[in-house]
């Protein structure tokens, strides 16, 4: 098996456009939330969100924008390889071509005629493709729709393929963007706090929508080493499970989070004292953050008492297909800089949240490794090992 190392990353987020401008306001505690503007909807009770300040182009729609920008980032003028059958790209996708379609209704029920033609070739692969595009890429590509863990199991596949040694390099991440769809869907469902959400918290009440675009290069370190490229972190493999429990409700004892942490331990051949972070789902909803304070518990055991547990979803709400991507983005810079993000707005945690969740600071300690977590609709379970670069 080859080791496989993250050598490029980029973030736009509700936060700010850029990879070390989004990571400074995490670290000083800012939010991305505010007032809903993106989409126009009067009746629904929750007016909270995480908006990128980015709008869609011409010819492109937001996520593609965004994840473009992402990506660009993360090569930051990286050599491709020569051989363009080695690069594979690997993405997390949720709404994708859905505001289009939107609009087009839209426009239909006015009275107006619509161009049928741009919502036709909106597909859920649309992001993968215009990055395919850009990269020159013809090796293996996948486009993942598991619902809140697709960008995470791409990143899990993305690792598979070059630790089998298929490929040499690979794009994998997700992006987001708010619509009406999903916005009036989490609501009837009453999963969205009107409030800003507060994760782990005895109040909290629901969680608030987000939007964004996270992209990681990942290489073999053969190749990473060669070339000189500066090393963020290293991936060590992912576990993956089924909670075969209910459509939208988590297994009441994150039984089947608890297999996926379980997994990805035994895959990256790591013991349970060695985790130092888990980059948590978070949702803030009552019935998600219990349960996988319980799943962390059964994973770990004792060593859960020494873990910094933290929610990404506090500062850039729930984004979604790309929620993965983005607790992996905040374990890899937590693990170059050795601090832990904050989960904001944590006062009053909940008896059944008894693990140490990073109340409202951010925190500096040894962070050797991570998991991150992203558990999805239908049981969906994915957790990502990861560790700190060692340099050998």
């Amino acid at each position: 098996m080859n080791r496989v190392v993250v050598t490029g990353l980029g973030i736009v987020s509700s936060l700010a456009l850029d990879r070390e401008g989004t990571w400074s306001a995490m670290l000083a505690g800012q939010d991305g939330l505010g007032v809903l503007t993106r989409l126009v909807l009067p009746l629904e009770p929750a007016q909270v969100a995480g908006q990128v300040a980015m709008e869609p182009g011409r010819h492109q729609t937001l996520c593609e924008r965004m994840a473009l920008r992402a990506l660009d980032e993360a090569l930051d003028g990286l050599r491709l390889p020569g051989d363009t059958d080695r690069i594979g790209v690997f993405q997390g996708a949720g709404t994708c071509g859905l505001p289009v379609a939107e609009a087009y209704l839209e426009e239909r029920l006015a009275g107006k005629h619509g161009r049928a033609a741009e919502p036709a070739y909106q597909t859920p692969s649309t992001v993968t493709e215009a990055l395919v595009h850009r990269l020159g890429a013809t090796g293996p590509r996948s486009t993942v729709m598991n619902a809140c863990s697709s960008s995470l199991l791409a990143l899990g596949q993305a690792w598979e393929r070059l630790a089998v040694g298929d490929l040499d390099l690979a794009v994998a991440g997700g992006a987001e963007s708010l619509c009406r769809t999903t916005y009036a869907g989490f609501s009837c469902l009453k999963a969205m706090d009107p409030r800003k959400c507060r994760p782990f918290s005895q109040d909290r009440a629901g969680l608030n929508l987000g939007e964004g675009a996270v992209q990681v290069v990942l290489e073999s370190l053969d190749r990473a080493k060669a070339r000189g490229a500066v090393i963020y972190a290293e991936v060590l493999g992912y576990g993956a499970s089924m909670d075969a429990h209910h459509p939208t409700a988590p297994h009441p004892e994150g039984e089947g989070a608890a297999r996926a942490m379980t997994m990805a331990l035994r895959m990256g051949r790591m013991d349970a004292t060695s985790i130092d972070l888990i980059s948590a789902h978070g949702t803030a909803t009552p019935a998600n953050d219990g349960a996988e304070c319980l799943a962390i518990r059964r994973a770990l055991g004792p060593a859960a008492d020494d873990v910094s547990v933290t929610s990404t979803k506090s500062q850039f709400g729930h984004t979604l297909g790309a929620a993965g991507a983005f607790g992996a983005a905040a374990a890899i810079l937590a693990l170059r800089d050795q601090v832990a993000t904050p989960t904001l707005r944590l006062e009053n945690p909940d008896s059944a949240c008894d693990l140490d969740c990073t109340p409202m600071h951010a925190k500096a300690r040894r962070l050797r490794a991570a998991l991150v977590n992203a558990f999805a609709f239908g049981g969906n379970n994915v957790s990502l090992l990861l560790s700190k670069w060692s340099g050998v």
